[in-house]
């Protein structure tokens, strides 16, 4: 994990906890980064290890949000081995008729407010049942929508399971408002190009501007949201990663439903890398 000291004279504005532990020294030069590395790179990790300076692994009961049908826990979060990559593997396991999976956020650790963030994933073959995602949540004291959420990558949504393009589907997404009851969704669900669950890294970035959210998939644009004169999405926000099972995104309400994760199995999302860049 690396976080680099050249953060304070941006507009970046965060990655407001741990720099003093990684050693910042204000505007001095960070010897130990290496001169390839873009100069707007102000924090990386490579997960070579779990670090819980940065993350926190969540334990959640079933039904918690959304009506999905796992249990949250942390043992399905761990750091491993996939090939010469040292990656983060939340998986998803079905046993004795119950689903555990996993999620993790850098709430009040690592958030930033501008910029881009992009994350190197291999997701699993979603359907169906499973509904893995890289997301984003505002972190201030705001509850939710008012927080603000940018959802940047999400798959297993049902609307890909009428004509079999579930692992091309993908949904991206703003929610926003004063209130649960003033709540507002802006989404955009399409078929990608390309399969993206084809046991290959593919990578997911947001770029974030004051007026804008542009999601792009492995360099190519996939939508652009209007964020201009909406203050939920002018604050820094945190990171999550996490894969549910079942519940209103999937429309499977019933644990039999869950044909990607039959009893005895499992699934793992994987993520080798994520960075933040200022602007």
């Amino acid at each position: 994990m690396k976080v680099y000291s050249h953060i304070s004279c941006l507009s970046l504005a965060a990655l407001m906890m741990g720099l003093s532990a990684c050693g910042s020294k204000g505007n001095e030069p960070d010897p130990s980064r290496p001169s390839d590395r873009p100069a707007n790179l102000v924090f990386e990790d490579e997960f070579e290890k779990f670090d819980t300076k940065y993350w926190t692994k969540e334990a959640h009961a079933p039904g918690w949000v959304n009506g999905e049908l796992q249990t949250y826990s942390p043992t399905k979060v761990t750091v491993g081995r996939d090939g010469n990559r040292s990656v983060l593997i939340i998986t998803a396991e079905r046993n004795a008729g119950h689903i555990y999976s996993g999620r993790v956020n850098s709430k009040g650790k690592i958030n930033f407010r501008y910029g881009k963030v992009e994350a190197s994933i291999r997701l699993p073959k979603t359907a169906r049942g499973l509904w893995p995602a890289f997301w984003m949540m505002g972190d201030n004291d705001a509850n939710w929508p008012a927080c603000g959420e940018i959802d940047i990558m999400e798959m297993g949504a049902q609307g890909g399971y009428a004509d079999n393009t579930e692992s091309r589907f993908v949904n991206s997404a703003i929610h926003f408002g004063a209130s649960p009851a003033d709540h507002t969704q802006l989404n955009y669900a399409a078929n990608f190009d390309a399969d993206l669950q084809d046991d290959q890294y593919h990578k997911y970035t947001l770029q974030w501007t004051p007026e804008t959210l542009t999601v792009s998939i492995d360099d190519r644009k996939f939508t652009t949201f209007d964020i201009a004169g909406k203050p939920e999405f002018q604050d820094k926000y945190y990171l999550l990663f996490n894969m549910a099972c079942g519940g209103a995104f999937t429309g499977i309400d019933n644990i039999d439903g869950i044909t990607a994760l039959p009893e005895g199995g499992k699934a793992q999302m994987m993520i080798d890398w994520v960075r933040i860049y200022s602007e």
